[in-house]
């Protein structure tokens, strides 16, 4: 039972804002959209709770200050992410990047987060 409790803590992510300048409503708001591109994109549903899972975890987990300019990219990254691990067919690069970020992030950038967010 204390392991399981421990487990809790350490993937609770009530509060995960505090550090950084994004207000829960702007990351409401990016959960609203996350809902819309991965439901146009016929992801699975479980690709949607696993991207909001690796966002929190994210900003819960990350000790520098994150402006509101990167929750784009974060967002991005994270479905990308999760895609790959729930769909059948995941996400492709070359999708994320021209219909998903409307080629306004460069590939680059979208993988050296992507290591990021998976080292957390």
């Amino acid at each position: 039972m204390t392991y399981m409790r421990e487990l809790e803590l350490k993937f609770l992510t009530s509060n995960c804002l505090m550090k950084h300048k994004i207000t829960p409503a702007l990351r409401a708001r990016m959960i609203d959209w996350m809902i819309e591109v991965l439901t146009n994109f016929k992801c699975d549903d479980q690709t949607f709770f696993l991207a909001v899972s690796l966002l929190d975890r994210y900003f819960k987990n990350k000790s520098e200050t994150r402006e509101i300019s990167d929750l784009h990219i974060i967002g991005v990254t994270t479905m990308f992410i999760a895609s790959k691990y729930e769909d059948i067919y995941p996400l492709k690069m070359k999708m994320v990047h021209e219909k998903i970020a409307h080629k306004k992030l460069p590939i680059e950038l979208i993988k050296s987060l992507e290591l990021d967010i998976l080292k957390q």
